[in-house]
Order: structure tokens, then C-alpha cells, then sequence
């Protein structure tokens, strides 16, 4: 009965082989599970490159401001802007907060909550700016627009306003960019400024290009701040 007989001699196989089987199938389950374990995280990173990728795309080619290069020099760039007309708002208190609430309201304005009841299409970058004892937020309206034929917010905290050509000394970076971090990239584009013979008028501006769901390492972001015309600085 070659059954019984194969059972016999499984039986008297050595306990070191019988332990050696015994591993080998544990190292077959093992690899089989950690293969399966690092296709899964394979998807799912190469997935998470794909959404980023898309996503850097799109806002890649979101609308903003027109403007010519001047110079570059010691990583500060010097633009000449055209005339451009922004939406506005200024809101009262801490960085992280203003920051969202000044969103909300702005999104509020070109998703709808205009007199037309019209959506207007996102531009970048958003701008944060201290004015005083508040924080201005503004976003730059599509250059297909007038001020005239622009719709009227519906809240009375968002306002249109005019921007003129201007010179604009700019520093770009990446990543995150909390208060303290605009606020160290603020001095170094001073610094340069002033070592450059440039001199600044007003506060600087932070200029986000991004959404948050962009990756940080993906992110661009300014310091943005105008300077005064080459003719009146000598």
C-alpha cells in the first residue's frame, strides 16, 4: 500500500530534515506575504507620484500675473509687472488663522458669492501681506477681466481694487511656508536688496502658487516686494 508505505517513511525522516521542511515553507509563506506586502506599497507609491504629478500639472498652469525679468542676481529676481486688478480682504489676528479665514472668504467670492452668482477662474498666487494691525489677503483676478465687468462680491469684507505696473523684487523657495519661515525669507530678500542698492516700498508679500494638497517639496512660493522705480532711487 504505497499510501501507508510513504507514511512510514515521513515518519522516520530525521528531526533535523523534518525542521529544515518546516523552515523552508515558512520562508516560501514569508516571501510570498512580503512580496505581496511591497506590490501593495509599490501601487500605492506609484499611485501617490501619479496624484502629485497630475496635481503639479494643474496648478502649473493655473493663470498669474504678467510680468517681464529684468535681472537676476544673487537669487533675487527683479520683474516689471503689468497693470492687474486683485480681489481683497483683510482680516484681524493670529497668521494660521487669518490665513484661512482670508481664503474662505476669497474662494467664497470666485466660487459664486458675487452678485451674478458667476465662478470665476482660480489664478495664482495667493497673497498674504501685513497691513498694520491686520493681515491683506488677495487673489489676482484673470486678466480677461475688468474692473467693471468683474461681478460684486457678496460679502462686504471682499473688495476689488486696481494694482498698477510696479518693479518687483522677488525670492522664490519651497517647501511649507509657515509665518516663521516668510518671515526668514523676508530678511534675506531684504538684505539683498539692500546690499543691492534697491530700495523696498511697503511690506513684503508671501505668494503661495499652491494648493495644500500639493506636496511640499513640490511647492513654489515668494517673497514678493515692490521697489522703487531705477529712476528715483539715484
Amino acid at each position: 500500500m504505497p499510501a501507508l508505505e510513504c507514511g512510514v517513511a515521513d515518519a522516520s525522516l530525521p528531526e533535523e530534515d523534518m525542521a529544515v521542511g518546516s523552515l523552508r515553507d515558512y520562508l516560501v509563506r514569508m516571501n510570498k506575504q512580503t512580496r505581496t506586502v511591497l506590490l501593495a506599497s509599490g501601487t500605492a507609491l506609484v499611485g501617490a507620484l501619479g496624484w502629485a504629478g497630475w496635481q503639479f500639472f494643474k496648478e502649473k498652469n493655473l493663470e498669474e500675473p504678467h510680468y517681464r525679468v529684468l535681472s537676476v542676481k544673487d537669487g533675487v529676481e527683479l520683474r516689471a509687472y503689468v497693470p492687474s486688478i486683485v480681489a481683497v480682504t483683510e482680516v484681524e489676528g493670529a497668521f494660521d488663522a487669518s490665513l484661512n479665514e482670508g481664503f474662505r472668504r476669497l474662494a467664497g467670492y470666485i466660487f459664486g458669492g458675487n452678485r451674478s452668482k458667476q465662478s470665476i477662474p482660480m489664478t495664482a498666487p495667493v497673497g498674504m501681506q501685513r497691513s498694520g494691525q491686520v493681515w491683506r489677503m488677495t487673489f489676482a483676478m484673470p486678466s480677461e477681466y475688468m474692473l467693471e465687468t468683474l461681478p460684486e462680491p457678496v460679502d462686504p469684507r471682499v473688495r476689488l481694487e486696481n494694482v498698477p505696473g510696479r518693479r518687483v523684487a522677488a525670492r522664490s523657495f519651497s517647501g511649507s511656508a509657515p509665518e516663521s519661515v516668510a518671515k526668514a525669507e523676508q530678511a534675506r530678500l531684504l538684505e539683498d536688496l539692500k546690499k543691492q542698492g534697491l530700495r523696498p516700498v511697503g511690506e513684503p508679500v508671501l505668494a503661495q502658487y499652491n494648493s495644500p494638497f500639493m506636496p511640499p517639496f513640490l511647492r513654489r512660493n515668494e517673497i514678493l516686494v515692490e521697489v522703487q522705480a531705477e529712476e528715483l532711487v539715484h
